[in-house]
């Protein structure tokens, strides 16, 4: 397979997205916890042996590994925002060491797909071959690109009203409004521009919520998901 025309830079912010093939529906609760485990688990440089070793080791091994893998100063990746939809998934990712963010989506495609075929008895890949990324160069991309991840599932219509996005429980969204919600993500960089206040980014999301089920909105989200 061909290598990507423009190379991931180091600091810079991308729009990541991937869909399983044939839209198969695989992510209910149980594997929307399962791939947010991986997510945590590889983003970090220091994750060498697969999580599926990594869950078999004796319970003290585990934490010496976890106590390192933790630590921010090894994370390839910066996790921005991600939300889970039934056949696909979104991240707003920052590479932060060279090939990070490949690297990031190869280990979490395979671990997930080894994971899901196993259970299922199947096998062959589950997700499409090459990932979908877009550079976010401005500050009005990021907040835009933000905002069109959290409102996912509502224009998804995996929530029936806007007032219960912040209750979907497969997107950092809650995590921007929530400091005690911190999970995956860094809101830093986006809430910073909104004085870092939840009240003016939970607006900014929900007054555009009916544009994004608006046409110009479905010509934006087609590319993706084509």
């Amino acid at each position: 397979m061909p290598g990507r025309l423009e190379p991931f830079i180091n600091n810079y912010t991308y729009h990541v997205f991937n869909k399983t093939l044939n839209s198969q529906r695989i992510f209910d609760d149980y594997n929307c916890e399962t791939f947010l485990t991986a997510v945590g688990y590889y983003r970090s440089s220091k994750a060498r042996v697969s999580l599926s070793h990594f869950k078999r080791m004796p319970p003290n091994f585990q934490q010496e590994l976890l106590n390192i893998t933790s630590q921010s100063k090894f994370f390839r990746i910066e996790i921005l925002a991600y939300c889970l939809m039934p056949t696909h998934y979104h991240f707003l990712l920052r590479q932060k060491q060279t090939s990070g963010i490949p690297k990031f989506m190869a280990d979490l495609g395979n671990s997930f797909t080894k994971y899901h075929n196993i259970k299922n008895g199947k096998n062959g890949p589950l997700f499409i071959p090459r990932f979908k990324a877009e550079r976010v160069v401005t500050e009005a991309q990021l907040k835009h690109v933000c905002r069109y991840i959290y409102l996912n599932p509502y224009s998804g219509k995996l929530v029936p009203y806007i007032a219960e996005l912040e209750n979907y429980k497969w997107s950092s969204f809650k995590e921007y409004l929530y400091k005690d919600k911190l999970f995956l993500s860094n809101p830093e960089l986006v809430m910073k521009l909104f004085g870092n206040d939840p009240v003016r980014f939970k607006k900014f999301v929900f007054d555009q919520a009916d544009y994004q089920k608006s046409f110009e909105y479905i010509k934006y989200a087609e590319k993706w998901l084509r």
